[in-house]
């Protein structure tokens, strides 16, 4: 742990520099993988002028972190901007293995160091421009404007974590070249606002993180309610083919799966596109939305660690409050979230009729019918007659992705290699092959389509039989 004896350093910001403060946040949060015991996370610290008039860039940044050292082992890093930086922390009490402590919070009135609260202890830390060999002054422009500006990883001390919170302390500062620092104390920094992070665990903009309560995204099976810590496993924390296979069923509407309620932490873990990013909490702005087919695409890509979808992504419980927050959470004037808007119809989703596959038998032809020219269609669906033991015989060359017909009542399958279909024409996807006398009872529960070139939503309706909704 690097000390700040060494430096005279010269920290501030004008107040003319901006209209109002710019903010500092808890930005995304992702599992370390391979993963450890207990589980390691890194976490964004962002930094933002959103919304404010300020332009340029910042010459060093000031905070404190408040943790209890007992439960959690934290480490302070350099983020994205590592050119010409340099991190330096110090605690914030006297506890073993950390002797040298802060003397003073980050104030201009010089009072202690934060020695009480909840949680107790943790770190100061100062990122400052500058840093050829032995220099010990900030220089201009060092800090990006909006960004990632440091991470922390974070490990428990146990698997049982007796305190799991972080506070981003809420007066970390500016540093400028204007004034000084002296035994911890700063003398004359601009502060910086609290805000609704990726990361944050309420909507006050507190600055905090409570690991208590998050969860990977994806990691969904098994299910006991909608609520943190009853869905998913946590020992280890993984994706698994089991959570692929349940979001196939909840997002094709198979029957005693049933969708996640609006807002909930649950429907959180399966909403994955648009993707996490650094800086944005990922899945908006659809928190009453139901989990459509790019949920389960993603899903698929993690699970099987296909490249570019190897980060495993953690989100913090809002406690049931829908996130219809786009504009708060990390906001940059440049970020641009996609939104869904209703797929409009654009094919069929089409059940033949049925042939004798042999005595006492049923045989159901399935065909995905272009209203217009559908190029690399992925598609997935689910459908059953609730109580016959069926199975799925696919065309030739159009094997499914992904096929669960092992459950009685109902099958559930997936195609995500890319299906070309022409404007007025139909192709086979295969036959549901049942019980004789099925054939009429069998209905389409759900059907979930997009394009893979574009992760467009594509609307397809139902015809042959009824679409059940739940």
């Amino acid at each position: 742990m690097s000390h700040f004896t060494r430096f005279s350093l010269l920290l501030g910001m004008a107040a003319s520099l901006m209209a109002q403060t710019p903010t500092l946040s808890f930005g995304e949060i992702t599992l370390v993988t391979p993963a450890t015991t207990p589980p390691t996370y890194n976490v964004n610290l962002v930094l933002s002028t959103a919304g404010t008039s300020y332009t340029g860039q910042f010459a060093g940044l000031q905070f404190d972190l408040n943790y209890d050292p007992a439960s959690l082992n934290v480490t302070i890093g350099l983020g994205a901007q590592t050119a010409n930086l340099q991190v330096n922390t110090v605690c914030l009490t006297n506890y073993t293995g950390c002797t040298s402590y802060a003397q003073y919070n980050p104030s201009t009135t010089g009072t202690p160091q934060d020695t009480g609260g909840s949680p107790p202890g943790g770190q100061r830390a100062i990122i400052i421009g500058c840093c050829a060999s032995g220099q010990t002054t900030p220089t201009a422009n060092l800090i990006a404007q909006d960004g990632v500006v440091a991470t922390l990883q974070i490990q428990g001390t146990s698997s049982t974590i007796a305190n799991p919170i972080l506070t981003l302390k809420g007066s970390p500062y500016l540093a400028g070249t204007t004034s000084g620092i002296v035994s911890g104390q700063n003398t004359g920094a601009q502060s910086i606002a609290m805000a609704i992070g990726a990361g944050s665990s309420d909507l006050n903009a507190t600055g905090k993180l409570d690991f208590s309560k998050t969860y990977l995204v994806g990691n969904v099976y098994p299910y006991t309610a909608d609520t943190v810590g009853s869905f998913g496993y946590t020992t280890p924390l993984s994706i698994t083919f089991n959570d692929l296979i349940w979001s196939l069923f909840v997002i094709t509407n198979a029957p005693t799966y049933s969708a996640p309620s609006a807002c909930s932490d649950r429907l959180d873990a399966m909403l994955q596109y648009p993707l996490d990013t650094p800086t944005i909490r990922g899945g908006y702005p659809r928190g009453a939305a139901t989990p459509q087919f790019n949920d389960l695409i993603v899903e698929l890509f993690r699970e099987t660690n296909a490249p570019g979808y190897t980060d495993r992504p953690v989100r913090p419980s809002l406690g049931g409050v829908c996130p219809a927050l786009n504009s708060t959470l990390n906001a940059s004037p440049a970020r641009q979230v996609a939104v869904r808007h209703p797929a409009e119809t654009e094919g069929t989703i089409v059940l033949g009729s049925s042939g004798g596959a042999s005595a006492g038998q049923d045989r159901v032809p399935i065909y995905v019918r272009g209203g217009r020219d559908l190029a690399h269609l992925a598609v997935a669906f689910s459908l059953g007659d609730g109580q016959s033991q069926l199975r799925f015989e696919p065309a030739p060359g159009v094997n499914p992705t992904i096929m669960q017909d092992a459950q009685p009542g109902f099958i559930a399958g997936a195609w995500v290699t890319g299906l070309d279909i022409r404007a007025g024409q139909q192709l086979l996807l295969g036959y549901v092959v049942g019980p004789a006398g099925s054939a009429p009872n069998l209905k389409v529960y759900g059907v979930s389509a997009s394009g893979l070139d574009d992760f467009r939503e594509v609307g397809l309706d139902v015809s042959g039989a009824p679409l059940m909704r739940q």
